[in-house]
């Protein structure tokens, strides 16, 4: 009997004291070679270290996870719109990035979308309150890239449009917040971020 008692007793100390860390826990960076786990917490195990889901902007510099590549899975192309929206613990895809300086498609919402997707979205959509860590990155700061240089190519319905690839969309198509070319309210109306730079918009 007293020997659970004093298991138990650890137990507790030892969840009383164990750190919050990341968007869980208050955007905290864990310390010493500690881990932050997808649920917030640090520590040096497997559960807390795991490559793939561990959240490595907020792990101990010293940590194994922080060691590991910082930045999400590069897109095929930095200049093609990525082929996902979703991402985070329920789908356990990370957001790639994409455009000059993988400005676009690089945080992981609090409700498991990656973005911003154009250049008309506040990256605090994505990338403030409740953003994914562990899914991509959650800089609120970084600097939104220039307007691309040179002549925009033209593509007709279905096709990517934006600032990621420098494409508008031919006469009479709306440019998408998710950057398809298209017609009707999904592609053309404000409510959905249809870019005006890069086609109609109603």
């Amino acid at each position: 009997m007293r020997a659970t008692i004093v298991v138990c007793l650890i137990a507790v100390i030892s969840y009383a004291v164990a750190e919050n860390c990341g968007p869980l826990g208050g955007n905290v960076r864990c310390g010493g070679k500690n881990c932050c786990s997808r649920f917030g917490w640090c520590g040096a195990t497997d559960a807390h270290c795991d490559p793939a889901t561990c959240n490595k902007q907020f792990s101990a510099p010293a940590s194994s996870c922080a060691s590991q590549a910082t930045n999400p899975l590069p897109s095929d192309s930095p200049f093609k719109v990525p082929n996902i929206d979703v991402c985070g613990g329920s789908s356990g895809i990370h957001c790639p990035g994409a455009g000059q300086d993988s400005y676009f498609y690089r945080c992981c919402s609090v409700n498991g979308h990656c973005g911003p997707k154009n250049d008309i979205q506040q990256q605090e959509l994505y990338c403030g309150a409740g953003c994914q860590g562990a899914f991509g990155n959650c800089d609120t700061n970084r600097p939104r890239p220039a307007s691309p240089t040179g002549p925009a190519k033209v593509v007709g319905a279905g096709g990517n449009c934006g600032p990621i690839v420098n494409t508008r969309c031919a006469d009479g198509l709306c440019c998408s917040g998710s950057n398809f070319c298209g017609t009707g309210v999904d592609y053309c109306g404000a409510a959905n971020w249809c870019q005006a730079k890069w086609g109609r918009c109603d």
